[in-house]
């Protein structure tokens, strides 16, 4: 294994495991705005995500070959309001 990649193995192995409100503070937020209060439910889904993608934190970690995480940092698991599993 080279440096780079032995690198960041262990980055990644060293990182802790947490839990990201970012998308749900965000979605909340667009919402709250009631900007999509006139459209249909897709319509709504749709400029919701665009909102999302708009106004969420980029991870770029250095020296990755591949960059982008799921949250703004490694191991941060983002919630997922949309997604009610419950009645």
């Amino acid at each position: 294994m080279n440096k780079k990649i032995k690198s960041l193995r262990e980055q990644s192995l060293n990182a802790e495991a947490s839990i990201s409100l970012e998308r749900a503070e965000l979605l909340t937020d667009f919402y709250k705005r009631g900007m999509p209060n006139k459209n249909s439910v897709p319509v709504k889904r749709a400029k919701a995500f665009n909102y999302l993608l708009a106004n969420k934190e980029l991870c770029i970690n250095e020296g990755e070959l591949i960059v982008g995480e799921r949250g703004p940092a490694p191991k941060a698991t983002p919630t997922y309001p949309e997604l009610c599993t419950h009645s």
